[in-house]
């Protein structure tokens, strides 16, 4: 885009250098032209009609000079215009051809003068009727900017809409865990293990929820862990060494408990636990956390004595 810049401006200085040259030969080819036509001993009449053909090959040099550096100023804003600018540019170099060759075969200088006067309208309309299509163009041109603007906006949006519409559907089709009640259990020499509330009695805890039903999740196996945490915030080990990552954050995480589940749909209810004979657990706050496929959905605290 820079180099389509540097280009532009480069052939813009050089139309603008040729369209001075123009104009500054414009006096030396009159003069040349006038010392070469006009014998020394001429009448009043014959004086006036070189004096008008004079006027009128300097109007002619100036609009075949300018008409092209005019009409450059618009080149490189579009491909169209750029298409029509050099369209314009070939049909003045024909009609400087046709000047040029008029000039150069015609001897009467009436008939010349009349002829040139008639090449000079058609080229002011030939300019006129390009800066026409031009402000067409460029009018054309800035409603399509307009346009292609409120339609970026409206693509803007749409995306907005389909990326806030995902995030609903994600979130609808994500599964829920409810109802967590938490039992701490002490082990007795019988092997039969009866509820407790002290941390140093406690040999197991059970976590029991429920997986919620959802119409809209995909059916099939799922991952549900549990990681039971102590009031230092240590996850608690179970027997399984299992491991999972967070889906936000990419983080791993050791869990306590984890079951595999098929789900169909409908409610599941789930107990997941820890047990250790030999570990005692101290008192206090502990936190409990849920997760579906590495997906944090539900937790509860629990104090233990």
């Amino acid at each position: 885009m820079e180099q389509q810049s540097k280009n532009n401006n480069q052939n813009k200085m050089a139309t603008l250098l040729l369209a001075l040259l123009l104009l500054g030969s414009v006096g030396f080819n009159v003069y040349q032209w006038q010392s070469q036509s006009a014998p020394d001993n001429i009448s009043e009449g014959a004086q006036v009609k070189i004096d008008s053909l004079m006027s009128v090959r300097v109007e002619l040099e100036k609009e075949l000079a300018t008409a092209t550096l005019e009409l450059e100023k618009y080149r490189g804003m579009s491909t169209s215009l750029d298409s029509l600018l050099n369209d314009a540019n070939a049909k003045i170099a024909a009609q400087e051809k046709t000047i040029r060759e008029l000039i150069s075969k015609e001897k009467n200088t009436a008939s010349l003068n009349e002829k040139l006067k008639r090449e000079l309208a058609e080229l002011r309309k030939l300019k006129d009727e390009y800066f026409e299509k031009i402000d067409q163009l460029l009018a054309e041109n800035k409603e399509l900017k307009a346009q292609n603007e409120i339609l970026q906006e409206s693509v803007g949006g749409l995306k907005k809409e389909k990326t806030v519409l995902q995030r609903k559907v994600t979130q609808a089709s994500q599964l829920k865990a409810e109802y967590l009640k938490v039992t701490t259990f002490k082990k007795k020499s019988n092997g039969k293990f009866v509820e407790s509330t002290t941390a140093k009695r406690t040999n197991k805890i059970d976590l029991c929820f429920t997986v919620m039903d959802n119409m809209v999740a995909e059916r099939g196996e799922r991952m549900v862990y549990v990681v039971m945490k102590e009031p230092t915030g240590k996850p608690l080990a179970g027997y399984s060494k299992t491991t999972f990552n967070d889906a936000e954050t990419g983080e791993e995480i050791q869990a306590t408990a984890s079951q595999k589940i098929d789900f169909n749909g409908n409610k599941q209810n789930l107990c997941l636990n820890f047990e250790s004979d030999k570990r005692i657990l101290t008192s206090g706050n502990y936190t409990f956390l849920v997760y579906i496929d590495g997906t944090l959905v539900a937790e509860t605290a629990y104090s233990l004595k």
